[in-house]
């Protein structure tokens, strides 16, 4: 087969960042009404019942922007979604030229995988737009981590007319997802990536690896990119309260530890009061994330949502920040004994010097 070539079809590069403890995105709505065209997530296919979602994150779009792709001077269309635990994700549309060969693409993705004027440009659309919303969200956050993502999202291409399986026989799907333009791929590699494909009919097809995929739908329908956005953001999510994790319990380390308290000292009571209230405060928000989408009644959504979390090792993130949470709970039991051992030695010296109060005038008056 000849190479392939795509006929329509936008390239979705996303940006994920955390900027607060949670979004009230009722007020954001009001707020922003008169501004910018807002919506609320919903999926094209609104007689199914294929997702339950907690509190639809709020969509705004900001219309077109310009930015560099490659040299020239191209118009991205950009929307920005708020997540009511606290999370905000962009992403820029970028149209694909019809005609363009598949190894051009790669090259773009190349050129994508380097450039950093998106992550500048990302960074400043949120930094704004957080500036603007501030009075919606209780806690700002100033993480300087973010997520990056991106979607090849392809409605038609040239001569594929049986199977959009058969993309794989005329197109080096890998060294798209990979960015690959110059090295030669293994057979492990290939297959590797090839394992994670899926299709709901002939028509479509989406191949999921942990930084990019590939979503080929003729209707046009955005349902997918939609649900990796949200795994996306809740990847997200997880590295920052992992992260968050891992800085109180390393201050909570370094508060307690070498220090001696007196039995009049009180140095533990604050430290086990804090602890107690960051665990509550994260399980809770975490268990929040963990709730925000299910995806039932539609095995292609559930399918391509649970190839996205194992390639985002959802898994491995759930089992540390439980161990770190286990973790806090201890260090938090700990002190709490640690307080409760103290006021007891405490009680102990109150009850001797009643006593010595008691009897220190008796005896005095047997010498006398």
């Amino acid at each position: 087969m000849t190479e392939a070539k795509i006929l329509r079809g936008k390239i979705l590069v996303y940006r994920f960042f955390e900027v607060g403890s949670e979004i009230d995105l009722n007020k954001v709505t009001l707020l922003m009404q008169q501004k910018q065209n807002t919506t609320r997530f919903r999926l094209d296919r609104p007689n199914k019942t294929s997702l339950v979602i907690a509190d639809a994150p709020l969509i705004i779009h900001l219309g077109i922007t310009e930015m560099n792709l490659q040299g020239v001077k191209t118009p991205v269309e950009l929307d920005i979604s708020l997540w009511h635990f606290g999370g905000m994700s962009l992403c820029f549309h970028i149209p694909i030229t019809s005609g363009t060969k598949w190894s051009e693409l790669v090259q773009t993705a190349s050129w994508l995988d380097r450039d950093e004027e998106i992550e500048i440009l990302a960074r400043s659309k949120a930094r704004e737009l957080q500036n603007e919303i501030k009075e919606t969200i209780p806690v700002l956050n100033d993480w300087s981590s973010f997520e990056d993502y991106v979607v090849y999202f392809i409605q038609e291409v040239d001569g594929l007319k049986n199977s959009a399986m058969d993309l794989f026989e005329c197109a080096d799907i890998p060294a798209l997802l990979l960015a690959e333009p110059k090295e030669m791929l293994s057979e492990q590699v290939k297959k590797s990536i090839r394992d994670y494909a899926t299709q709901y009919s002939k028509d479509d097809l989406s191949v999921i690896d942990w930084n990019s995929a590939l979503v080929v739908e003729p209707s046009g329908s955005m349902d997918l990119p939609m649900v990796l956005e949200f795994a996306n953001s809740q990847l997200l999510e997880m590295r920052y309260y992992d992260d968050l994790l891992d800085e109180k319990l390393d201050q909570l380390y370094r508060s307690v530890a070498g220090r001696k308290p007196g039995v009049l000292t009180d140095i533990y009571s604050h430290h086990a009061q804090e602890a107690g209230q960051i665990y509550l405060e994260i399980a809770e928000v975490v268990e929040n994330v963990q709730n925000s989408l299910k995806v039932v009644g539609d095995f292609y959504l559930a399918t391509v949502f649970r190839t996205a979390t194992t390639r985002f090792r959802f898994n491995d993130w759930q089992k540390s920040i439980d161990e770190k949470l286990s973790n806090l709970a201890e260090v938090s039991n700990l002190l709490h004994s640690r307080v409760a051992e103290r006021r007891s030695h405490l009680l102990e010296i109150i009850i001797i010097v009643l006593i010595a109060i008691e009897v220190i005038p008796f005896v005095a008056g047997l010498f006398r």
